[in-house]
């Protein structure tokens, strides 16, 4: 037997262990990539929902629309749909209308009342997760008492909307840095 043939290469333990540990750090990376495009998509989302209010806020309504007559109509029923040709919008509506075809039952629109509804009240401020459907619901049932209220204003909500964003952005920024010594 020729002895090219006796010196196959033999995976070592120590080969084993760099391969694996070469795995778990690529895989670690694309996890971090895939959170890091979530925050993006939330990012961009709360974007659009921020132009749209900054060009029309509402209290009271999901949305208005100037009929054929000039006539100002109040929706009351969020069919966000609708309301992609609207003059004004609530903070929820403007997220559900930005968020289309998945509106706020999608993943990015979940993510993004997730991420507003925390910032109001003080609590994590990364928007990374889904919640359950019922929840969701419920933080934007919250969301529009809050738009609602009395003494809310025009530029609460779009303080509000802008705090969202930069909370985004720094946990973004932070996964960047942690992505780049990766």
């Amino acid at each position: 037997m020729p002895d090219s043939l006796l010196q196959l290469p033999v995976a070592t333990p120590a080969g084993l262990r760099t391969r694996w540990r070469d795995r778990r750090r690529l895989q670690r990376i694309d996890r971090m990539g895939a959170k890091l495009a979530r925050l993006d998509a939330v990012d961009e989302l709360l974007g659009r929902a921020g132009a749209r209010l900054a060009s029309g806020w509402v209290q009271d309504a999901w949305f208005t629309t100037i009929d054929e007559q000039g006539v100002r109509l109040h929706v009351g029923t969020l069919r966000a749909h609708d309301g992609e040709r609207s003059e004004r919008a609530c903070l929820v509506a403007a997220v559900a209308i930005e968020a289309l075809p998945g509106s706020i039952t999608g993943a990015v629109g979940q993510r993004a009342i997730g991420t507003m509804w925390n910032v109001l009240h003080g609590g994590v401020p990364a928007g990374d997760w889904s919640t359950p459907p019922g929840v969701t619901a419920a933080r934007a049932y919250d969301l529009v008492r809050w738009n609602d209220a009395g003494d809310r204003r025009h530029e609460d909500v779009l303080a509000l909307v802008e705090a969202s964003r930069s909370s985004i952005t720094r946990s973004a920024d932070a996964m960047r840095a942690e992505l780049a010594s990766a």
